[in-house]
């Protein structure tokens, strides 16, 4: 698995023929905000410091057909017009063998769960992501010492680094490949990481890659159901040194497994959709107990009028508990719940405009608390 990363790489490099750039499509995302600044907020960021709910955001597409069914993709992201992230840069493979079997390799999107394609602002309801996808927990393996502690765990609750890892990582994704397709109402998906759903990476950094899994029945175009699976580890070999020991054995992030399991539930009639995921997640931690936390959200939009929406969502974080002492137990991180309201408007056919607050309430700490309140436009341009 060493060579992993670079065979990808070169594979959709060598798909990316002049024919493809003639057939490639530009376009983009342009999003403009305005919000009250002075509230301090350290549940949006994402590992480089970037926000949904920074004041200009801009991303753009980049789409070329190679062949009938093979197909590029790329994305870039620039955060406050001075953040540069390449997002997506991967080949797709259709109709292998029918509808039942396709394949996407190279920095791909994110192959389990449901919010992803709605990740974008031009699709989300909201502004925000749920906690889900980006919360960054007190799990920061780049602060670890030879081994983890309870003192560094409960430093890492109090000073909220953006480097803690979320249970899904949707900010940015993960070299892989992945193998999907349908067989009647059912769809499925198989992949390999790189990295893992909580620490996405580019470079192929660790021995073992982790896995997904990711199932959903449709029982009709209103209403769908799946349940999601990984497993594999998320740390990474230049964490440790080569003398670091536990218990007088030395370990590598392989001998670490980050693992979970959830669904997914879709509704729509009418004019009203319903989202909801939840997910249980196990880390394996060095030198402590395994942390477990459950995590998920309810989502809710309701077309009123033609051009006019409202929309809700509600998330969690809830984290396990863990002996810190004989006989008595806390919870390794602080709980955390989300509320967001919105109300948007097409203005026109590639612009929307939204009125959000999102209100973040922590349990046993209010230091961390806030409720922003922002006004969004969203243009798409091509």
């Amino acid at each position: 698995m060493k060579c992993f990363c670079r065979i990808s790489v070169v594979l959709a490099l060598l798909i990316c023929s002049s024919n493809a750039f003639a057939q490639m499509q530009i376009s983009g995302l342009s999003d403009i905000l305005f919000k009250n600044a002075e509230e301090k907020d350290v549940t949006n960021l994402t590992f480089r410091g970037f926000s949904n709910f920074h004041s200009l955001r801009t991303r753009l597409f980049f789409d070329g057909t190679v062949d009938r069914d093979v197909f590029i993709f790329a994305q870039i992201l620039v955060d406050n017009a001075d953040g540069f992230q390449l997002y997506a840069a991967y080949a797709r493979f259709q109709n292998l063998s029918g509808p039942k079997l396709n394949l996407q390799l190279g920095l791909i999107p994110s192959t389990i769960g449901s919010f992803a394609p709605r990740t974008y602002s031009d699709k989300n309801p909201l502004i925000g992501v749920p906690l889900l996808y980006n919360f960054h927990t007190a799990i920061a393996p780049r602060s670890l010492g030879s081994s983890g502690t309870l003192a560094e765990l409960s430093a890492a609750k109090d000073t909220r680094s953006r480097g803690g890892l979320p249970v899904i990582y949707d900010a940015c994704w993960n070299t892989g490949i992945e193998i999907y397709g349908s067989a009647g109402n059912l769809d499925y998906s198989f992949g390999i990481l790189s990295g893992s759903v909580s620490k996405p990476t580019v470079e192929q950094t660790k021995e073992i890659p982790q896995f997904t899994s990711h199932l959903v029945y449709n029982f009709g175009p209103g209403l769908k159901f799946g349940a999601s699976a990984y497993y594999g580890p998320y740390l990474f070999d230049d964490i440790f040194g080569e003398g670091d020991m536990l218990d007088n054995v030395s370990f590598k992030s392989s001998d670490f497994i980050n693992a979970g399991i959830g669904y997914e539930f879709y509704f729509a009639k009418r004019y009203l959709e319903i989202y909801s995921e939840a997910f249980y997640s196990t880390w394996e931690y060095p030198g402590l107990p395994d942390l477990d936390l459950i995590s998920g959200y309810l989502e809710f939009k309701y077309k009123f009028r033609p051009r006019w929406y409202i929309a809700s969502r509600f998330g969690l974080s809830e984290p396990g508990e863990i002996e810190t002492a004989p006989g008595i137990s806390e919870k390794w991180d602080y709980p955390l719940k989300r509320y967001e309201f919105g109300l948007g408007y097409k203005a026109l056919r590639k612009m929307t405009i939204k009125l959000v607050t999102q209100i973040n309430r922590f349990d046993q700490i209010d230091s961390f608390d806030n409720q922003l309140i922002a006004l969004q436009i969203s243009s798409v341009f091509n």
